[in-house]
This record gives structure tokens, sequence and C-alpha cells, in this order.
């Protein structure tokens, strides 16, 4: 870690660092050469689909043979989805040899070529490019002979915009999302796109794509919910036409529901509670900034003053000129209030921000554990003057220790804050004026009653479904597409898009650890920061776990991104992880995000961005891993189960009352926390019940394995896989003695204490018998002379260059009664080069100066 330090902060002087750290090397992984111990191409014999179409049987995927089928994957984005035709054999040679066999072809609608599938002869997104068809038509052939399957993306990010007829598009969400949902030609140009590209016969593979093998999936949408959107209030500020449109199915909903404005209003005010008293003090401002705080502790730096404003009279503004180091590094907030635990309160006030951003409304202890207490709100705001308001009920406070606040989340800029209210009550029902008939009835927010807030739920649920169902039914009745189809993934909605999922073929979802974060202004290549930790010591706020509450039970299940972005020190952990949790929670297939296009100068590869691995041996070296983890079956699925039963029927209820349908709080609130995914398979289904069940399955049995997932005091943890074929260890393990099954690893000291560790059986055969095996052994990665600041949390543009170093990792390695044996140090290729032979107790020294973080072990 001294060292670490060291290069940080001679950077952060702008001194050049030339010199590669003692126990580091260069060390790039180029092509696997065919027949080394790194290339598992043999797992894809031949041609994708050359079997017959994969299907659906028992809930997983099966090829043309009804053999179960697992898909470790990757991601091939904007023009990587197009690369060169002479650079094509090559990538896809390279992902099978590595243990790829399925690429996702994602964002191909979002430019004009040579970034897009868009002709840039013409303004509008309408009209395809040949050229970029045909790349397109020979990368999937190339994957195909290479025994790599495809899965296509529709409408990813595609924006509709003037040139195609859409007035006021650049007011709409980014990439029209949730509008799209419900816009009638944006469908249509939906199904005219899809038409195009999945009937289009690819000439290389004779098929069109609705009719071709090895097309295994096509999403219909890519993280896109108007249920979501509808959830965060991103819907309630449309222009013209589109809210109008919004507004008409929304009437048309209710008067179906309801059919008088009487029905409605009885429906809607039970339970309403009219606003009592002023809670706040100098809520005017009149005294100043009395009784109001701004947060910005060093080295933020901000102000707060109040300030005569011509429209709104007195007014708060605060201003965040330095960052601090946490998100809530740039909050105002009033203390020392008292509410009752279960009463309704409403809090109200204008704001306006410059630049826009999203603050975090919140009701809080003003004392540790700073713990919520019934409120917790995104709210957008935008550079006019806008009122807000917000109903909760409080849960659990402190009495004169309710903190209300309005945290800015760290961002530089103005805020202005207004008309600031804390009152009792404030629940409607149906507001006074509005009628069916008048087809004015407003969209409800948190101060509606419950009715109100779940009709608006279940209206969007219908909207979904309609939109879901009548795309899958184009596809599969229109285009007689023959892959498996989901809308969107499953995450965007809550329990909602679970709902929405069950009813396509599979369930999808995404997720990063420590995604980089932009303060100021979005994807900001100089503006932005990692929260550098490792997963290892995160368990309970990982993102596995998280995702393992989605499984549909009776489906496939995908994670179809997956990233610990770079340029993140632990990054190495990833790929074993993802592949064990997988193997675990019994998943269909994860795919890391993404790939890129692989140099053609091997000897400068580098990492040049948060996503792209072909350069990033700390994923590259664990696919091989990772493939007979997951694809050859290493490790098997937990035995028992557990299995959350959802009433199908009041789904828009469970949205209302467990807080946007969050799958983590419905699974605690039976008493099954996220850590159970470590044990336990879990799954959802969609029943005839009035409430949610849980229920657990009896043991299937299985191979004797563990895997075990220990945070440690300091941040750490470790990450331990012990199979018969493969075994792994991540995390604080320097200076460990593991013992699996016989092997016993012994791992040096590394800068950080982290490293990641795995031997895997390359022959077929438990390790304790296999005569070629495969050793990882790294820890650090990274580019030579990167930017770091002196916490390692950005290198902003500075990301150095290439070869790529690792830092090796001392391991001892002993088999203790295999003489047979003997070792190799291998290079980017996966080549021999020094043999190293065992010591007298069976032992093998492996270590830096090998320069390698591959090495195999086989008997002579």
């Amino acid at each position: 870690m001294v060292m670490r330090t060291l290069i940080a902060l001679l950077l952060s002087a702008g001194c050049a660092f030339a010199e590669i750290p003692d126990g580091w090397f260069e060390f790039v992984i180029s092509e696997p050469a065919e027949g080394t111990v790194v290339d598992v191409s043999g797992y894809s014999p031949e041609p994708a689909g050359d079997s017959g179409f994969v299907r659906i049987e028992d809930g997983h995927f099966v090829d043309g043979r009804g053999e179960r089928i697992r898909f470790l994957g990757t991601n091939l984005t904007f023009q990587d989805a197009f690369p060169p035709k002479d650079r094509a054999p090559g990538i896809a040679r390279r992902m099978a040899r590595l243990g790829i066999n399925c690429v996702r072809f994602h964002h191909m609608d979002n430019q004009f070529a040579p970034r897009g599938i868009w002709d840039a002869d013409f303004e509008d997104r309408l009209h395809i490019d040949p050229d970029q068809l045909d790349r397109l038509d020979w990368m999937v052939h190339q994957l195909k002979l290479n025994g790599i399957y495809t899965n296509l993306n529709l409408h990813v990010s595609r924006k509709f915009s003037q040139a195609e007829g859409f007035e006021n598009a650049d007011q709409l969400p980014k990439y029209d999302k949730g509008v799209d949902n419900f816009e009638p030609r944006m469908i249509e140009l939906q199904k005219q796109y899809a038409r195009e590209l999945l009937t289009h016969v690819n000439p290389y593979t004779g098929n069109a794509y609705a009719d071709e093998p090895c097309v295994v999936m096509v999403e219909l949408n890519n993280e896109n919910s108007a249920l979501r959107y509808a959830m965060e209030r991103k819907l309630d500020d449309l222009p013209e036409p589109y809210a109008g449109q919004l507004r008409d199915l929304w009437h048309g909903w209710l008067t179906a529901t309801y059919g008088t404005t009487d029905a409605l209003a009885a429906a809607w005010d039970e339970g309403s509670e009219p606003l009592g008293d002023e809670m706040l003090v100098n809520r005017d401002f009149a005294a100043g900034t009395e009784r109001w705080s701004l947060e910005a502790p060093a080295p933020a730096e901000g102000t707060m003053e109040v300030v005569d404003d011509p429209e709104q009279g007195r007014v708060l503004h605060a201003k965040l000129s330095a960052l601090g180091t946490e998100s809530w590094h740039f909050q105002i907030h009033q203390t020392g209030h008292t509410l009752e635990d279960g009463r309704l309160y409403t809090v109200s006030f204008r704001a306006k921000a410059d630049p826009p951003r999203t603050i975090n409304l919140g009701a809080r202890y003003d004392i540790a554990d700073w713990r919520m207490v019934g409120l917790n709100e995104p709210v957008a705001v935008g550079d006019q003057w806008r009122e807000f308001s917000y109903t909760f009920r409080a849960k659990e406070p402190l009495a004169e220790h309710t903190r209300l606040s309005f945290n800015a989340q760290n961002k530089l800029g103005e805020l202005w804050l207004a008309g600031i209210s804390l009152r009792p009550g404030g629940m409607l029902g149906l507001p006074e004026g509005e009628t069916l008939e008048g087809r004015d009835i407003s969209a409800p927010g948190s101060g509606h009653t419950r009715q109100a807030r779940r009709d608006w739920m279940a209206f969007f649920i219908e909207l979904e479904r309609r939109y879901t169902q009548g795309l899958y039914d184009f596809l599969k009745d229109d285009l007689g597409v023959q892959a498996s189809v989901i809308d969107t993934q499953a995450t965007y909605g809550g329990v909602g898009g679970l709902l929405r999922e069950s009813r396509m073929d599979y369930v999808d979802t995404h997720a990063y650890w420590q995604h980089p974060r932009f303060p100021n202004r979005p994807w900001d290549g100089n503006d932005w920061y990692i929260a550098n930790t490792p997963m290892t010591g995160a368990l309970g706020s990982d993102t596995l776990t998280r995702l393992s509450q989605y499984r549909l039970a009776g489906v496939p299940y995908t994670v179809s991104e997956y990233n610990h972005p770079a340029p993140n020190d632990y990054r190495a952990e990833c790929m074993p992880m993802l592949a064990t949790f997988a193997a675990v929670q019994d998943w269909d297939g994860v795919f890391q995000f993404c790939y890129g296009t692989p140099t053609e100068d091997w000897s400068t590869a580098a990492i040049n961005s948060y996503f792209r691995m072909d350069a990033d041996p700390a994923k590259l070296a664990f696919f091989p891993v990772a493939a007979n983890i997951l694809r050859r079956g290493d490790v098997d699925e937990a035995p028992a189960s557990f299995r959350l039963v959802l009433p199908r029927e009041q789904v828009a209820d469970l949205l209302v009352d467990v807080r946007g349908g969050d799958m983590r709080q419905l699974w605690s609130r039976e008493g099954i926390e996220a850590t159970a995914a470590l044990t336990s398979r879990l799954t959802v289904e969609f029943g005839d019940v009035s409430e949610p069940e849980m229920g657990l399955s009896d043991s299937l049995g299985g191979r004797l394995q563990t895997v075990t997932w220990t945070p440690d005091e300091v941040g750490g943890g470790t990450f331990i896989v012990d199979a018969q074929h493969t075994v792994v260890a991540l995390g604080n393990v320097a200076g460990r003695a593991l013992r699996f099954f016989g092997i016993n690893i012994d791992v040096g000291e590394t800068d950080t204490g982290f490293s990641a560790v795995a031997l895997t059986s390359m022959d077929g055969k438990e390790l304790l018998d296999s005569e070629r095996m495969l050793l990882v052994v790294m820890s650090g990665c990274e580019n030579q002379e990167m930017g770091w600041d002196e916490d390692r949390t950005t290198v902003k543009r500075e990301w150095g260059h290439g070869p790529t170093i690792c830092e090796g990792v001392p391991a001892t390695v002993t088999f203790p009664n295999r003489p047979d044996l003997v070792a190799w140090a291998l290079d980017g290729e996966g080549r021999r080069g020094e043999r190293i032979e065992p010591q007298a107790d069976g032992s093998f020294d492996f270590g830096p100066r090998y320069r390698t973080i591959w090495y195999e072990i086989a008997a002579q």
C-alpha cells in the first residue's frame, strides 16, 4: 500500500514515474493460443445452433438436443458491434477460446454510421445503413462458426427527434424512456425497426434473424419502464402532445374502472385527512438562516444565505463550490422536531437549481444512527421554480430528534428553496373540481390516499402489459421470431417489473459494483470518481445477493450486464464471484459489460475505459475459470430453495405499501434476508394468494462443496469456493494458509492485502487426480503511469498507457501426493515459458519473478 500511495503522490504532483514498481510486471492477454491450457473453445465444438433452436424446458435453456445450456457472455456496443470484416474472425475466435458462448449486441441503435446502425445520408433514424448491416451480419456469422450465440437488442438508446416528426422530443426523458411505452407512432417505429432487422436475411448464414438458430434472445427494450418512470415522477411534466396522450389513457382507465366521478370520489376519499398546524420554525426566513443549517464538511466548500427573489420573496440560497467526499456532503436541514409514530405528515416546498439536479428529501434522526423515519424521496429539481409536495407516514421517530433534510448530492452549483412547510395530515382524495367528464383528474402523488396511489400504479401495470404483450405478439406471430423474448430488465419497476416480465419468455437483470459517479455533468471523463472498495467486504450491500431476489420460478434467468468497472483496484474478484453466484443460484446466463474491440497491436494494449475488458487482464484471466464454474458445472446449485409467492392481483397494492415494490423489502418482510442466497436458491412466483407466502423446498443433495463469503471489520472480506474441480480464494487472503480438499495454497503479501487466486482442473478430472490444471494468481492490475488522485478514487482522463501491468502474488501450492506434477509460467497467449519444478514436499512456489498471472500445472 505504501508503494501505491507514493505513486499517487508523485503523479498528483505532476511528476513522471516511469518505473514499474517492485513486484509488478507487464502482462497482456492477447488471443489464447490453440490447444493451450487457457483455450476452452472445446466447450463449443460446433457452430452455434447447429443442433437446432435453443428452447426452454423445465425453466432452463436447452439446445437442439435437449441438453441444458448456460451462457457466459459479453456485450458488443456502439461501433464495436460492427467491427471491420477482417477483424471479426479473430474477435470471435478469441472470445470462444476464453469461454464466451453468447454476445449481446447493444446500443446499435444510438448513432449514425460508423458508430451505429443508422444511415448518415439521412437526417432521421429511420434508415438502416447497408454497410453497417453487412458488418453485423459478418460478425454474427463469425460468432456462430465459433459456437457463440447472439442476443439482439431492439430499442436501447435510439432517440426520436423532430427529424422523425416528433414535436418537443427534446423535452422528453432520455431515449424517450417511458414515453415509448405508450406513444402510438413510437411503438409503430419500434415495430418497423424490428421488422427490418429481424426479417433481414443474413447472407452469410442464409437465415433471417427471426429464423436463425444462433439467435437465442431478443430484448424489446433496455432499462426502460413506464411504471418506473411514473414512480419516479418523471412523467409528470411531459410536453404536449405526449402529456395529452398519457392523460387520455389515464382517463380511459379510470372510466372503465369507476364509470362515474361519484364512484371515483367515493373510492379515493376514504382515508383522507386535512392538514394540521405548521411545525417548522422560521419557514419564511424572516429571521435569516436561524434554525437552518448547511452541512458541507471539508474538503467541501459551501455557503448558505437568505436572498430576496422578485417572485418568491425571501428564499434560502445554498452554493457548493468545492466537492466533498460523500454523496451527503451538501445538504440543508432543520433539526429537533417531534413526529408521532404512524401519523401522516406533509412536506411542501418550492425549489430550483443551477445546474438541474436530483435532491434527496428526507426525514431522519438528527443523531446517530441517522435512520430514516418514513420519508426518503428523490426530487428532480430543474432550473425553473417548481412546487413539490410529499406526504409520508412516520416510522419509529425519536422525540425531539427528527431532521428534515434536503440532500443536494455533493454536486457543484446552486440550490434555492422557498415556502418550506412540514404539517401533520395532508392526505387528499379526489381534488375538488376534478371530474371524469372534464378529463382533468391529476396524477396522484404521495399526498393522495392509498387507493388513489394504488390506482395510478395499476394503470401503469396495465399500460406496460399492453405495450409488452403487443410487441411480443408482433415478434412471435407477425415476424416468426424463434428466439426467447423479454421486454426489459425486471428490476425496472420493482415487483411490478417482475410481474411484467413474468409474461415474457425469461427474466433478465443488470448490476454494477461501484459504478463510476459523475457529480456534475453525466459521463464527464474529467469529473468522476469511484468508491474504490472490494465487494468481498460488502455482503448484504452487494450486487449479487440483490439480483438473486428477482429470479422468477419456472423460467430462465440471466444477468445481461454486469461489471466491477475499472479502475477499481479489486475488480479481479468480478468474474469468479459472478460465475460462482450464478452457479449456486442456478441462473442461466451472465454477461460481462462490455467487451470492446481488441487492439491490433497487443504490445501496447491498455485499459481505456470503465467497462471494456478487451485489454483488462483482471477480467480476461478468469474467463476460463468462470467457464468451468458455470458452463462445465464445477459448482453445484444450492441444495435448498426459498420460494416467495406473491399475490398476482395485488401487485399495485405492494407497489404502494412497500416502497417502490422493492423486492429486498418483500423478502425481508417474510424473514429472508439477501444473505440467504449464499446457501439457498431464491425464487419468486405470482399466484392466487391473498398475501405473500414463503415456502422452503427439500434438499437436492449434490456434490461436496462449500462457498463461503465472510466480510471483516476493516472493509474487506473473503470469498472462498471449495469444489472438487475448482477452488477460488478472493479478498483479504494475503498471508493466509488455505486448505482445499487435500490441496494447500499459502498466499503471500500484496500491496493492499487483496488477492485473487483460482485453481481449476482443465481435463475434467477432480483436482486431486487432474493431469492438467490452470492456476490464476493476481492482485492489482492497471496501466502504466495512471493519474490516480491521492485517495485512489479517480484518474480523470489520465488513464496512462500500455502495456498493462499486474501485481504478482507470492503463492505456494502444495499437492502432497502428486510427485508426477510439474508447472510452467505462461505468457499472455497461454504458451508455456519457464518450467517450475516442485519441492520435495510436492509444493510449487509461484510469484512475481515469473512475471505472469497464469500458470499451468500438469502431469509429466
